[in-house]
Protein backbone atom coordinates (compact mmCIF):
# COMPACT_ATOMS: atom_id res chain seq x y z
CA UNK A 1 0.00 0.00 0.00
CA UNK A 2 2.41 2.26 0.79
CA UNK A 3 3.95 2.29 -2.92
CA UNK A 4 0.58 2.47 -4.62
CA UNK A 5 -0.06 6.05 -5.88
CA UNK A 6 -2.02 8.52 -4.11
CA UNK A 7 -4.18 9.29 -7.21
CA UNK A 8 -4.39 8.34 -10.50
CA UNK A 9 -3.59 10.61 -13.58
CA UNK A 10 -5.21 13.99 -13.37
CA UNK A 11 -8.65 14.10 -14.61
CA UNK A 12 -8.05 17.45 -16.12
CA UNK A 13 -4.98 18.81 -16.96
CA UNK A 14 -4.20 21.86 -18.95
CA UNK A 15 -1.56 21.55 -22.20
CA UNK A 16 1.00 23.78 -20.36
CA UNK A 17 1.35 20.78 -17.91
CA UNK A 18 1.59 18.60 -19.70
CA UNK A 19 4.25 19.94 -21.99
CA UNK A 20 6.05 20.48 -18.54
CA UNK A 21 6.15 17.08 -17.45
CA UNK A 22 6.87 15.57 -21.27
CA UNK A 23 9.81 13.42 -21.64
CA UNK A 24 11.34 14.24 -23.54
CA UNK A 25 10.45 17.68 -23.81
CA UNK A 26 9.04 19.01 -26.94
CA UNK A 27 11.62 20.39 -29.56
CA UNK A 28 12.03 21.18 -33.12
CA UNK A 29 13.61 17.96 -34.12
CA UNK A 30 14.29 18.49 -37.88
CA UNK A 31 17.37 20.33 -37.89
CA UNK A 32 16.53 21.57 -41.64
CA UNK A 33 13.16 22.77 -42.26
CA UNK A 34 12.11 21.24 -45.48
CA UNK A 35 9.71 24.22 -46.22
CA UNK A 36 12.33 27.29 -46.52
CA UNK A 37 10.83 29.96 -44.58
CA UNK A 38 12.07 32.27 -42.21
CA UNK A 39 9.24 31.79 -39.22
CA UNK A 40 9.74 29.66 -36.18
CA UNK A 41 6.89 27.27 -35.53
CA UNK A 42 3.88 29.20 -33.47
CA UNK A 43 4.53 27.01 -30.42
CA UNK A 44 8.04 28.36 -30.20
CA UNK A 45 6.96 31.64 -30.48
CA UNK A 46 4.12 31.27 -27.78
CA UNK A 47 6.56 29.51 -26.09
CA UNK A 48 9.28 32.16 -25.73
CA UNK A 49 6.56 34.54 -24.93
CA UNK A 50 5.60 32.82 -22.24
CA UNK A 51 8.71 32.78 -20.84
CA UNK A 52 9.55 36.58 -21.37
CA UNK A 53 6.39 37.45 -19.86
CA UNK A 54 6.73 35.14 -16.92
CA UNK A 55 10.32 36.75 -16.34
CA UNK A 56 8.63 40.19 -16.95
CA UNK A 57 11.31 40.68 -19.06
CA UNK A 58 10.91 43.43 -22.61
CA UNK A 59 12.78 44.31 -25.59
CA UNK A 60 15.87 46.04 -24.51
CA UNK A 61 19.91 45.73 -25.28
CA UNK A 62 20.44 42.00 -23.90
CA UNK A 63 16.12 40.50 -25.59
CA UNK A 64 17.64 39.40 -28.85
CA UNK A 65 20.55 37.54 -27.59
CA UNK A 66 18.33 36.20 -24.63
CA UNK A 67 15.15 34.77 -27.21
CA UNK A 68 17.99 33.46 -29.83
CA UNK A 69 19.43 30.82 -26.88
CA UNK A 70 15.91 30.07 -25.64
CA UNK A 71 14.80 29.31 -29.09
CA UNK A 72 17.70 27.17 -30.05
CA UNK A 73 16.71 25.21 -26.22
CA UNK A 74 13.89 24.54 -28.30
CA UNK A 75 15.77 23.22 -31.44
CA UNK A 76 15.60 26.36 -34.01
CA UNK A 77 18.61 26.32 -35.81
CA UNK A 78 17.71 27.49 -38.76
CA UNK A 79 19.53 31.04 -38.79
CA UNK A 80 16.27 32.27 -40.80
CA UNK A 81 14.35 30.79 -38.74
CA UNK A 82 15.97 32.33 -34.89
CA UNK A 83 15.86 35.94 -36.46
CA UNK A 84 12.27 35.07 -37.47
CA UNK A 85 11.11 34.16 -33.55
CA UNK A 86 13.56 36.91 -32.19
CA UNK A 87 11.83 39.10 -34.35
CA UNK A 88 8.02 38.07 -33.79
CA UNK A 89 8.70 37.79 -30.12
CA UNK A 90 10.19 41.26 -29.73
CA UNK A 91 7.09 42.49 -31.95
CA UNK A 92 4.54 40.87 -29.51
CA UNK A 93 5.89 41.98 -26.12
CA UNK A 94 6.45 45.79 -27.65
CA UNK A 95 2.62 45.34 -28.58
CA UNK A 96 1.56 44.67 -24.98
CA UNK A 97 4.01 47.08 -22.93
CA UNK A 98 2.19 49.43 -25.33
CA UNK A 99 -1.17 48.34 -24.09
CA UNK A 100 -3.08 49.40 -20.43
CA UNK A 101 -3.10 45.93 -19.06
CA UNK A 102 0.58 46.14 -18.91
CA UNK A 103 1.15 49.21 -16.92
CA UNK A 104 -2.00 47.36 -14.70
CA UNK A 105 0.05 44.71 -14.05
CA UNK A 106 3.06 46.33 -13.37
CA UNK A 107 1.41 48.49 -10.98
CA UNK A 108 -0.04 45.71 -9.14
CA UNK A 109 -0.34 45.66 -5.03
CA UNK A 110 1.08 41.84 -6.11
CA UNK A 111 1.62 39.92 -9.46
CA UNK A 112 2.77 35.91 -9.85
CA UNK A 113 3.25 34.55 -13.06
CA UNK A 114 3.55 30.87 -14.37
CA UNK A 115 1.12 29.66 -10.89
CA UNK A 116 0.97 25.70 -10.81
CA UNK A 117 -2.07 24.41 -9.01
CA UNK A 118 -3.41 21.00 -7.85
CA UNK A 119 -6.47 20.08 -6.72
CA UNK A 120 -9.09 17.56 -5.78
CA UNK A 121 -12.51 18.01 -7.28
CA UNK A 122 -15.11 15.40 -7.73
CA UNK A 123 -12.43 12.77 -6.41
CA UNK A 124 -10.71 13.50 -9.37
CA UNK A 125 -7.15 15.55 -9.64
CA UNK A 126 -7.20 18.54 -11.54
CA UNK A 127 -3.38 20.07 -11.74
CA UNK A 128 -3.04 23.49 -14.47
CA UNK A 129 -0.89 26.40 -14.77
CA UNK A 130 -2.03 30.00 -14.86
CA UNK A 131 0.16 32.67 -16.95
CA UNK A 132 -0.47 35.46 -14.36
CA UNK A 133 -2.45 36.78 -11.70
CA UNK A 134 -2.49 40.11 -9.89
CA UNK A 135 -3.72 41.68 -6.93
CA UNK A 136 -4.99 45.21 -7.77
CA UNK A 137 -7.76 47.28 -5.09
CA UNK A 138 -8.07 44.06 -3.17
CA UNK A 139 -9.25 41.81 -6.13
CA UNK A 140 -7.18 39.13 -7.83
CA UNK A 141 -7.70 39.28 -11.80
CA UNK A 142 -6.19 36.24 -13.76
CA UNK A 143 -4.49 36.73 -17.51
CA UNK A 144 -4.33 34.15 -19.84
CA UNK A 145 -1.87 35.04 -22.52
CA UNK A 146 -2.57 33.45 -26.09
CA UNK A 147 -0.73 34.30 -28.89
CA UNK A 148 -2.67 32.60 -32.01
CA UNK A 149 -2.68 34.64 -34.81
CA UNK A 150 -6.13 36.17 -34.87
CA UNK A 151 -7.69 38.08 -37.76
CA UNK A 152 -11.20 38.38 -37.89
CA UNK A 153 -14.24 38.23 -35.05
CA UNK A 154 -15.35 35.12 -37.04
CA UNK A 155 -12.49 33.40 -36.21
CA UNK A 156 -11.75 34.56 -32.98
CA UNK A 157 -15.00 33.32 -32.02
CA UNK A 158 -14.63 30.01 -33.77
CA UNK A 159 -11.23 29.76 -31.97
CA UNK A 160 -12.54 30.14 -28.19
CA UNK A 161 -14.70 27.19 -29.62
CA UNK A 162 -12.62 24.82 -30.84
CA UNK A 163 -9.71 25.54 -28.21
CA UNK A 164 -12.00 25.37 -25.45
CA UNK A 165 -9.66 28.58 -23.91
CA UNK A 166 -13.02 29.76 -21.81
CA UNK A 167 -13.82 26.28 -20.59
CA UNK A 168 -9.85 26.03 -19.55
CA UNK A 169 -9.91 29.84 -18.11
CA UNK A 170 -12.70 29.37 -15.79
CA UNK A 171 -11.54 26.18 -14.60
CA UNK A 172 -8.81 28.22 -13.47
CA UNK A 173 -10.88 30.87 -11.72
CA UNK A 174 -12.90 27.97 -9.73
CA UNK A 175 -9.81 26.62 -8.58
CA UNK A 176 -8.18 29.94 -7.46
CA UNK A 177 -11.69 30.87 -5.94
CA UNK A 178 -11.56 27.16 -3.87
CA UNK A 179 -7.83 27.89 -2.79
CA UNK A 180 -8.01 32.03 -1.98
CA UNK A 181 -12.06 31.48 -0.96
CA UNK A 182 -12.22 34.80 -4.06
CA UNK A 183 -13.97 34.94 -6.98
CA UNK A 184 -10.87 36.44 -9.35
CA UNK A 185 -11.57 38.48 -12.42
CA UNK A 186 -10.58 36.45 -15.34
CA UNK A 187 -9.57 38.00 -18.95
CA UNK A 188 -8.14 36.25 -22.18
CA UNK A 189 -5.26 38.19 -23.61
CA UNK A 190 -4.88 38.05 -27.28
CA UNK A 191 -1.56 39.27 -28.43
CA UNK A 192 -2.16 38.81 -31.70
CA UNK A 193 -5.09 40.03 -33.03
CA UNK A 194 -5.95 41.80 -36.10
CA UNK A 195 -2.13 43.67 -35.25
CA UNK A 196 -3.46 44.67 -31.92
CA UNK A 197 -3.87 43.46 -28.36
CA UNK A 198 -7.43 42.39 -27.47
CA UNK A 199 -9.19 41.50 -24.29
CA UNK A 200 -11.65 39.20 -23.51
CA UNK A 201 -13.44 39.07 -20.08
CA UNK A 202 -15.11 36.12 -19.08
CA UNK A 203 -18.11 35.98 -16.73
Amino acid sequence: PLLDRVYSDPEQEDERTSRQDRIPPQRVWRVVPRARRARAPAWVIGSLVHEALAAWRFPDDTFDRWVEARARGYGITDPRQLTGAVGESRRLLRRFRQHHLYQTMACAERRLHEVPYSLIVGGKLERGIIDAMYLSDGRWTIVEFKTDDVRTEVQFQRLLVEEKYETQARRYAAAVEELLGQRPGLVLCMLNYAGSVRLHSIE
